[in-house]
Order: structure tokens, then sequence, then C-alpha cells
């Protein structure tokens, strides 16, 4: 009598694995991810910030700030024919004569580049807050989501990570060396 009960209890779980297998054959195998790379365009990897009107003035200094680094991740979407990206920036900023330790809001983009085009671009904010009297801050964004399809251009493609700048940021930048 103990081996009838062993079975019964047994059949159910043999099914779902019948079941599992005939799923998995049905479905076909899984195609090549194509994941993009991703990178910090040095262009946009430091900013300064001044208070309005005093671009260049030290002591009107709000900030320096650097992307430290980007991590990206890619995942299949079978059902969507899709990679999801997943990418995450690392910053840190300086608290400048100007700011005296209040959060700073810092915009960045991620852009999703082939060759010189840009496909598409999407804008985002971190904010740093400075602890104390600390003079640096740092903080990691958010997962920022991107849905390319997976077709081998997207293999091609870049997602780059950069401080979305004014013109004048930009001058700034070209002309000035990290700290």
């Amino acid at each position: 009598m103990k081996d009838s009960r062993l079975s019964v209890r047994f059949v159910p779980l043999l099914a779902l694995a019948a079941l599992g297998g005939c799923a998995g054959a049905n479905s076909g195998p899984t195609p090549p991810l194509q994941c993009p790379q991703t990178a910090v365009l040095q262009q946009a990897q430091t900013m300064t910030m001044f208070l309005p009107g005093h671009e260049g003035d030290v002591g009107a200094k709000l900030t320096t700030a650097q992307i430290t680094g980007v991590a990206g991740s890619c995942t299949l979407e079978k059902a969507k024919h899709a990679v999801l990206v997943k990418v995450q920036a690392g910053f840190a900023a300086s608290n400048g004569p100007a700011n005296q330790g209040k959060p700073l809001t810092l915009p960045f983009f991620a852009a999703i580049v082939r060759g010189d085009k840009i496909i598409d671009k999407q804008t985002y904010n971190i904010t740093l807050k400075f602890k104390g009297n600390e003079s640096q801050a740092q903080a990691i964004s958010r997962d920022v989501k991107i849905e390319l399809p997976n077709i081998p251009a997207s293999a091609d493609s870049q997602i780059l990570i950069g401080f979305q700048m004014t013109q004048s940021q930009l001058a700034y930048a070209q002309t000035h060396t990290a700290p």
C-alpha cells in the first residue's frame, strides 16, 4: 500500500515534467543575443557648473562632476524579438564654493548611436547629496532601460552616456581638463 501512495504522488510531477519538455520543444532554438556596447561619451564625461552669468569664475563654481563609469546588461525578450538593455552610470561631484553643500541634480543622457548617427536619445537626472562637510559626493543612477530589436544592427550600435550640457558648459569642458 505504501508503494501505491508514493506512485500517486509522483504522477503529477511526471506530468508537469512532460509538459515542460513539450513547451521547450515547440519554442525553437534561442536566437543569438544582439547586444550593443555601452560606454561613456568622452566629450560629455565631465561637466562644470557655475552660478548663472558667472561662467569661469572659480568662486562661482557649483561643481565639477564626472561620470565615473557605466555597466550594462542585456536580456533576450524572445516573445518580442527584442533585447532589453539595462545601463547604470556612476557619478562623482565636487562641492564647489558657491554650492555650500546643497544637493545637486545633474542632467545626463543615454543615446543609441550607430556609426555617426544618433538613433534615439533620452535625458535623465541624477541627484548627488553631500553629507555633512564632505567635499565629494557619489551616486549610481537607476537602471536606464532601452529596448532594441534583436537584429545584427543592434549589436553594431552603442549606447553612450554623457552629461547633457549647455553650449557654454561644452566650451568650458573642451578647454579644461578634469580635476
